[in-house]
């Protein structure tokens, strides 16, 4: 039996975000499941996000924002109202609460990464249909874990498994993504991507995430990498800088990649290839705790300044 793949939004409700959407999704259990489209395996799931318009006549562009590991914080505001000051439309797509999940911080494998990858997909459709929206101006800005979605949206092969329509993002912004493990594929959608980076990230890391936007840039993709100076993880967050002493890094890990077209696993760090079944017992010997998250003001200024100038430039033709 097949499954219908649409993201027909079911409620509406005012919240103090704005309109709260209640939309169709989907719980692939890993990443094979989705790119292999694997349908029978994606378990359907309510999904809710807040929708806040601009001040704008006409249909006006959008962002898609793709909360991290500690699920929807207090920075999402200050995204919504810096974007919907230059007339673009927000999303801000909960992935966790629905599903019953508070955080992934302290175990990443609460919930496999294919769920932020089809909300932010399902959401794309949900904004495409929306008469308010302009279909070819829809961006998805995402952080930390959600920056992964960010880019993962760029790879073609992942889009199509989910939109069999034309329909995909015009701009990808990923914030101190997490750039260890990486699906791959050449094939990407087009999309211009701006990746932003803290210098001094100990928890996801700059340096997998400079590597991974030239892998992307080889590959054809208009990238442009900023990393702000003493910036730590979540820089633009609204709390200060601080430790996560039970958070896991994979930093010491390398970057794994897995190929999408032949799913092999290769590993940075031992130059050979994975079985899927020794990936558990690969990350438990690599993986390190006790990591920075917290907020560096220059960089959160300087953030929202790039973000801003990106946008129009794509949206409205800024100079």
């Amino acid at each position: 039996m097949s499954v219908l793949i649409l993201a027909m939004p079911t409620t509406h409700a005012e919240s103090p975000a704005g309109e709260r959407i209640t939309f169709d999704s989907y719980t692939p259990p890993t990443m094979f499941d989705l790119a292999r489209e694997r349908r029978q395996n994606w378990t359907p799931q309510k999904i809710w996000a807040d929708l806040k318009l601009p001040a704008a006549s006409g249909k006006v562009p959008a962002m898609i924002l793709m909360h991290g590991s500690a699920g929807v914080e207090g920075n999402t505001r200050m995204w919504v109202d810096a974007l919907n000051g230059i007339g673009v439309a927000t999303l801000v797509v909960d992935t966790f609460g629905p599903r019953g999940v508070t955080s992934t911080v302290a175990d990443q494998t609460l919930l496999s990464p294919a769920a932020n990858l089809i909300d932010a997909f399902q959401a794309l459709q949900l904004l495409a249909a929306d008469p308010r929206i302009d279909a070819d101006r829809i961006g998805v800005m995402g952080f930390s874990r959600g920056g992964s979605v960010a880019f993962r949206t760029a790879i073609e092969p992942l889009r199509h498994a989910v939109i069999k329509s034309d329909v995909k993002f015009a701009l990808h912004i990923p914030v101190y993504a997490g750039c260890n493990q990486v699906y791959w594929s050449p094939r990407l959608t087009g999309g211009p991507i701006l990746n932003l980076l803290g210098a001094a990230d100990d928890y996801t890391g700059a340096e997998s995430c400079e590597q991974l936007a030239a892998q992307y840039e080889t590959a054809g993709a208009s990238i442009r990498t900023i990393k702000y100076a003493n910036a730590y993880h979540s820089f633009d967050a609204t709390y200060p800088l601080h430790i996560l002493p039970k958070a896991p890094s994979a930093i010491p890990c390398g970057t794994v990649q897995w190929d999408i077209a032949s799913w092999t696993i290769h590993s940075e760090l031992t130059g050979a290839d994975l079985a899927p079944a020794a990936l558990p017992d690969f990350f438990k010997k690599c993986t390190r705790y006790g990591l920075h998250v917290g907020r560096n003001t220059a960089a959160a200024v300087q953030a929202r300044s790039d973000v801003l100038a990106f946008v129009q430039q794509v949206f409205f033709n800024a100079k």
